[in-house]
């Protein structure tokens, strides 16, 4: 087995193996989850707080408890399902191995957005559901 093929069976058993402990225990009632350090530091939100209550919410198909803890993660999550699956078909169709590499104005644009995201959430902007 290639290494390559050997770090993709490990991520996904880490993956699932996560899965499962996230979908068991809840991060509202178990401490062993991290804690995020600029909330910490800062008493600020940063745009990936509340992702791990928000993944919880997703596993158990609560879309609007998930948006409420994190919308950005919760709407991100299908645009880079749907960027997966076209390199995918890409990469099939060309015959080819897949490489995923984001082009740098979607990072910009991804920063951007977290940033205005960021700013909203902590100065009251963002709406609630």
């Amino acid at each position: 087995m290639s290494l390559s093929r050997t770090f993709k069976v490990l991520s996904a058993f880490v993956a699932a193996g996560g899965g499962s402990v996230l979908y068991a225990c809840p991060p509202s009632q178990y401490s062993f989850y991290p804690r995020c350090p600029i909330y910490s530091a800062m008493h600020l939100l940063c745009p990936g707080c509340g992702t791990t209550r928000a993944l919880y919410e997703l596993l158990h198909l609560n879309l609007r408890g998930a948006f409420h803890y994190n919308a950005l993660t919760t709407l991100l999550i299908p645009v880079a399902f749907i960027w997966w699956l076209l390199e995918r078909r890409r990469a099939f169709q060309q015959k080819r191995p897949m490489q995923l590499s984001v082009p740098p104005t979607a990072w910009a644009a991804l920063l951007f957005v977290a940033a205005v995201f960021t700013i909203a959430r902590n100065t009251g902007l963002a709406f609630a559901i």
